[in-house]
């Protein structure tokens, strides 16, 4: 048996991204390619958004000194000025004693301040109107800078541009972004027994699992993903493969072949060559400790365990937070959570760090914690082999047991990582 290393913490081997950055390369997309790229520089407003005072509702435009104090008893009366329309600049000025119709989102008068709703207002003859409502200057009204201020940092460089970043590039005029490279990741599976997912697998054999649902993760996290193919359980093989790989792509990822087992190559492979490094071999993780974290010069070399279970976690703890290191985002973005109550009591060895499959079930009712957080769901641990992929796709989410726990308790209050 080839020894391992010692196993490393998860922080630890994290901490090894550092050495991996993306290589400063940027390219321009269209505003509607720019979903789920990353931002290449701060971007800084060059105007006002939205540019003009404008009402927030349906109503009158008035200076809120005319309607000091009114009410249903006590009423303003004001005089009709003429309405502002949509669409268009408003060039009439707003005189003392005068009120304007507007309606919602179209651009106050010159001389006005304010906006009373038009449930607040009843028509008092031909060219008058009575507002029962006081309002103070800036009510119903949304300022000119309010939205966005000239100069103002609205996004920052490697933040992943979400719906509505792209909805606040829209609103600057800024058709074309500048964002990172997508990184180029190849993926390899190794073993004599694994055959592609077409193919109908013979007794002993089976379908490729990992290069489809790892490739998938890599895609998730704006990667440009080639699959390398099926190498049989051969170290020149794989070796030459790495090598050829390298070349050409910044990151390298090998499912199986990465333990200390006779027919596990990945290894050697990987320390075979010039500037190759030899960061991690094992990590205090479960499922997922056979994982392998190396470089070549610039190229990110990782061996993903070949359980299917396994390989994803290992996928989701490091591969994800080095793509988007590799993008200049941040390694630790925020996750979708949820607090549950755990249905069962699950036992960990002191020192490694488990992830637990769980699936959740609404609570009979709303529990309120002792720090008034509401609490919906049960989390029931599933106990599924790491080899079988319906221990992912039946799971909600994942809960982690520290390296210091040696467990958690019936009923205990967890958080759970929801898998998107």
């Amino acid at each position: 048996m080839k020894p391992f290393l010692k196993l490393q913490s998860m922080p630890e081997v994290l901490a090894q991204l550092a050495n991996f950055s993306g290589q400063g390369k940027t390219e321009e997309v269209s505003l509607d390619e720019s979903l789920g790229r990353y931002l290449a520089g701060d971007l800084i407003a060059d105007q006002d958004v939205p540019g003009f005072c404008r009402s927030t509702v349906d109503g009158y435009a008035v200076r809120a000194q005319d309607v000091f104090g009114a009410g249903e008893s006590q009423p303003a009366l004001l005089e009709l000025a003429e309405a502002c329309r949509m669409g268009v600049r408003c060039t009439q000025r707003l005189e003392p004693g005068q009120a304007a119709p507007i309606l919602t989102g179209g651009m106050l008068p010159e001389g006005s301040d304010a906006v009373v709703m038009l449930e607040y207002s009843r028509p008092a003859g031909k060219s008058l109107v009575e507002l029962t409502r006081s309002v103070a200057p800036g009510d119903n009204v949304l300022a000119r800078d309010e939205d966005v201020a000239l100069g103002m940092l609205c996004l920052k460089r490697g933040l992943r541009l979400r719906p509505q970043d792209v909805g606040l590039l829209a609103a600057l005029g800024r058709t074309r972004v500048a964002v990172a490279q997508r990184p180029r990741v190849a993926i390899v599976s190794t073993g004599d027994e694994v055959v592609p997912a077409e193919a109908t697998p013979a007794p002993g054999q089976i379908r490729d699992v990992n290069s489809h649902s790892i490739a998938a993760l890599c895609r998730e996290e704006g990667a440009q993903v080639e699959f390398a193919g099926i190498v049989r359980d051969d170290a020149c093989g794989l070796r030459d493969m790495v090598e050829k790989l390298c070349r050409n792509f910044d990151v390298v990822l090998v499912s199986g072949g990465s333990s200390a087992g006779m027919r596990d190559h990945t290894l050697d492979a990987f320390c075979q060559g010039e500037e190759s490094e030899l960061l991690c071999h094992g990590v205090a993780l479960s499922p997922g400790k056979p994982f392998i974290l190396a470089r070549r010069g610039q190229v990110c070399l990782m061996g993903l365990p070949g359980h299917v279970t396994s390989a994803l976690v290992c996928a989701r703890c490091f591969v994800r937070p080095l793509l988007r290191r590799l993008q200049g985002g941040q390694i630790d973005f925020l996750e979708g959570r949820v607090l549950a109550r755990l249905s069962r009591p699950i036992a960990s060895a002191q020192g490694r760090r488990d992830y637990i499959r769980v699936a959740l079930e609404p609570l009979e009712s709303e529990e309120i914690c002792q720090d008034r957080v509401s609490v919906f769901w049960r989390a029931v641990p599933l106990t599924t082999p790491s080899g079988c992929i319906s221990s992912l796709t039946g799971a909600a989410g994942l809960v982690v047991c520290p390296e210091q726990s040696e467990g958690l308790y019936e009923g205990e209050l967890v958080q759970v990582e929801l898998l998107r």
